[in-house]
């Protein structure tokens, strides 16, 4: 059975951050953020975990999931973590998406090429990979993005300018719009 190393570490100003990784690359990242604050007395990686393991065993039911960090998972915490102390770049970890539809794959991989500071549309992204009517259906990839951040899902906007929705909660979308420089309720040009 091919294994996932699954990683955590707590942010202050974000909460929990837990990844999943294979040798190949991160297959998941996902913020746990306000319902584990750091407080004294609050929650710690063990308490963490009992939240997050249910999640992550339905991501990846046929992996033997291993609570330890990986050579890929230390590369990823150091790139998020640079990335949410305000570096002004991307994080860039590689990615092995061992889920997910050819469809999904199409949508996570147009949603890397979205610039940092700059969002884009959800019908754009489905005119990007040739549905241009399936606005619904990109929303449908995001919201089953496995690797938050990584994959900036966080950077798709309603057409209205409406945030949409996002798998941390919307609040966590919304601290990682602000972090890049992008007007909330606005809407900065993509490429």
């Amino acid at each position: 059975m091919a294994a996932v190393w699954i990683d955590g570490f707590h942010e202050p100003s974000w909460g929990w951050i837990v990844t999943g990784a294979t040798p190949r690359g991160l297959c998941a990242c996902h913020v746990f953020g306000p319902a584990f604050s750091r407080t004294p007395g609050s929650p710690g990686l063990s308490d963490v975990r009992a939240v997050a393991e249910p999640f992550f065993r339905a991501l990846f039911a046929n992996h033997d999931m291993r609570w330890e960090g990986n050579e890929v998972s230390r590369a990823a915490r150091r790139a998020l973590t640079d990335y949410l102390h305000g570096c002004g770049h991307h994080p860039h970890v590689p990615v092995d998406w061992i889920g997910g539809s050819p469809f999904q794959h199409a949508v996570w991989r147009e949603l890397c090429r979205i610039p940092y500071g700059a969002t884009v549309t959800y019908g754009d992204i489905a005119r990007r990979v040739g549905r241009p009517t399936g606005a619904r259906a990109v929303g449908q990839a995001c919201s089953n993005n496995p690797t938050a951040i990584i994959v900036p899902c966080h950077r798709v906007v309603g057409r209205n300018g409406s945030l949409g929705g996002y798998s941390g909660g919307v609040d966590v979308k919304k601290a990682l719009l602000r972090l890049e420089g992008i007007t909330i309720g606005g809407r900065n040009a993509g490429p």
